[in-house]
């Protein structure tokens, strides 16, 4: 069967248009399906600005309730040093942080040993001794060597210091940077170990010092106390009424 010119040319225009239609419609198929995606990305996007508008507000609550915990705590702190104060009154037996109980004034004491060399003391430098066997009252401080009076009284000291092997030391027993007494511990000559020991009474006031130190004196020492425990070196002190 043949077609007439006129009918193949109808055709032809016929398939002309609907190619054409069928690639505007593919192209509206993309638009439409990008403005999809973009929706749900605007979408996603306003439920994160969402969730992080509630984190901030949660964040600016919780700051909210730090600082009044803080003013609690602080207002706490301003009572509790209030208190503090009035007791500090109350007690005359609290000197520079130290508590005496009552009733317990004639119980203080110490004893200290030194569990090491210290080699090459400097000048009025305080020996440190490190090992506590005893610190009623707690007058004795580790960090510095020095004993502090609780109460006012009668107390009594006794050390011993030694040194050894051609070492040697002159050290002072002090009671506020009053010296108390000189000792001198002297190897220097020999190889063998050389001790020195003493005993002080002195009448002190609450708060008072006593410690020892490397004395100024001139002479030609390293200024080394040997310290290996039991007694080699040691410091300890009473009250004795």
């Amino acid at each position: 069967m043949f077609l007439s010119f006129g009918a193949c040319i109808a055709l032809e225009m016929v398939l002309f248009v609907f190619a054409n239609d069928s690639s505007q419609i593919d192209e509206t198929t993309a638009i439409l399906q990008k403005f999809k995606t973009l929706e749900k990305e605007v979408s996603m996007l306003k439920q994160r600005e969402l969730k992080t508008s509630e984190e901030i507000s949660m964040l600016k609550q919780r700051e909210l309730k730090t600082l009044e915990e803080v003013s609690m705590l602080k207002q706490m702190l301003n009572s509790c040093q209030g208190a503090w104060n009035e007791f500090s009154k109350s007690n005359p037996g609290m000197r520079r942080g130290r508590l005496v109980p009552e009733g317990r004034q004639s119980q203080i004491a110490f004893h200290t040993h030194l569990t090491h060399n210290i080699n090459n003391l400097g000048v009025h430098q305080a020996i440190e001794f490190d090992k506590v066997l005893l610190n009623e009252g707690n007058g004795y401080s580790v960090y510095t060597g020095h004993f502090v009076a609780p109460v006012s009284g009668l107390y009594v000291f006794a050390w011993t210091i030694s040194s050894g092997d051609y070492t040697c030391i002159v050290y002072d027993v002090v009671k506020n940077n009053e010296i108390l007494v000189h000792f001198i511990s002297d190897a220097a000559d020999h190889n063998d170990w050389a001790v020195s020991s003493g005993t002080a009474v002195t009448r002190m006031n609450s708060g008072d010092r006593v410690w020892i130190r490397v004395s100024d004196i001139h002479v030609p020492c390293s200024h080394t106390v040997y310290g290996a425990g039991l007694g080699t070196s040691s410091f300890a002190g009473y009250l004795l009424n």
